[in-house]
């Protein structure tokens, strides 16, 4: 080993030069030894973890509102897709004719004894009453009179809107009609007279009240 500052043969294990003094620790060269990279071992088959043990997160979508939206294809009918509606009939109103709004209209007719019709058209009265040819009525109301002092025909009677009217048949003992309020008067055969509630008609020896 040599000085590096006079050249001088040093001694093995000397710390200074014996010719010059200097110091052979501050001047001895220090060898650098390169560190060699270390190859990490190569994992075996065993220590390389089994792909399905693995496993991705699934990605997180943010949630939307969908609409089924049928699309419309050219040259098809898609009403024929779908069942179609029950028919709903409606009738149309139907109003009422002027004999039914005579109709709704009623009168009560009681004879003497208690016995008491309801009356709403027209109608004979009499022991065996009997329309005349032609004639039609829709109320035939027999009386029961052992003496005959009332006629087989005796009263005709009707309803025209909300009034009542009565009529003699030309009876043999004729009709008194007593009104309330009102002088007795006797009608005449075949005179339709317009009554109210509440008369009273005297025909032979019977007579009744309309209410």
């Amino acid at each position: 080993m040599l000085c590096e500052v006079c050249q001088s043969a040093l001694p093995e294990g000397a710390l200074f030069c014996g010719e010059c003094g200097s110091s052979v620790a501050r001047t001895q060269a220090i060898p650098v030894v390169k560190a060699e990279p270390v190859a990490e071992p190569t994992p075996t088959p065993a220590e390389v973890p089994p792909a399905e043990s693995f496993t991705t997160a699934p990605s997180q979508e943010p949630e939307t509102t969908s609409t089924n939206i049928v699309e419309q294809i050219e040259g098809v009918d898609l009403s024929e897709l779908f069942e179609a509606p029950p028919q709903r009939v409606v009738e149309a109103p139907r109003f009422a004719t002027e004999n039914e709004l005579t109709s709704m209209v009623s009168f009560t007719i009681t004879l003497g004894n208690g016995d008491s019709v309801e009356i709403t058209q027209s109608g004979l009265l009499g022991r065996m009453p009997t329309p005349a040819e032609g004639e039609e009525f829709e109320h035939l109301i027999v009386v029961s009179d052992p003496g005959r002092s009332v006629s087989k025909t005796h009263l005709e009677f009707g309803v025209d809107g909300n009034e009542l009217w009565i009529a003699d048949r030309n009876s043999g003992n004729g009709t008194i009609v007593r009104e309330p309020g009102v002088v007795p008067r006797r009608a005449q055969p075949g005179t339709h007279y317009t009554v109210v509630r509440g008369t009273r008609l005297d025909f032979g020896d019977l007579h009744l009240t309309i209410s």
